[in-house]
């Protein structure tokens, strides 16, 4: 759990896992990676959710990126807030300047270079990556609050978790990982 004088003031690179308190039912079972965190608010990715019947190509079209030589990657939804944008969280094998390294080897991207990079059957990009449409944006103290209001539990960000399969529940794997299980979780929340 989370100790409000340390942890909670320090979330960049942490996993949030939602809990029954979550504020939106968009959240409900959600991973949300934090990408920056500061007094002037934060940013995350959520990591677990994939968009249905999004293709690869339309976003890149969209972003104005060449789509010749695109092999299909799942598209996540990384959240409400800027649905314009393509984030893409990745291994530090790959690194350009727009990229910025989170925590261990795990970077984020928002770089077209990068995007095009991520896609191509070419190689040369990273060898992990997670290609998400929109992030979650936290005013100062809102996300604070959140995790004090048990709406989050914080867990160590790590590759397994974030760029694990995506037909598996990451959720229900991340809650084992952490020593719970779902109806253990369910119960602690009051929630079924």
């Amino acid at each position: 759990m989370c100790n409000k004088d340390s942890d909670i003031l320090h979330l960049n690179g942490k996993i949030l896992l939602s809990t029954s308190s979550a504020p939106h039912e968009y959240l409900e079972r959600s991973m949300i990676f934090i990408c920056n965190h500061n007094e002037k608010g934060a940013v995350g990715v959520i990591i677990n959710k994939l968009i249905p019947n999004m293709s690869v190509c339309n976003i890149l079209k969209r972003l104005q990126i060449n789509t010749e030589g695109v092999r299909n990657l799942e598209i996540h939804f990384g959240g409400l807030e800027e649905m314009d944008k393509c984030f893409i969280i990745h291994s530090d094998d790959y690194m350009s300047s727009g990229s910025k390294l989170i925590v261990n080897n795990i970077a984020i991207s928002m770089n077209e270079d990068v995007t095009k990079v991520a896609t191509s059957s070419g190689g040369g990009g990273p060898h992990k990556k997670l290609l998400c449409m929109g992030c979650c944006i936290w005013v100062p103290e809102q996300l604070e609050n959140e995790v004090a209001s048990s709406y989050w539990i914080p867990i160590d960000a790590d590759e397994a978790l974030i760029f694990g399969d995506s037909s598996v529940d990451k959720w229900s794997k991340a809650l084992l990982k952490i020593g719970s299980s779902t109806n253990l979780f369910s119960d602690l929340q009051g929630n079924a």
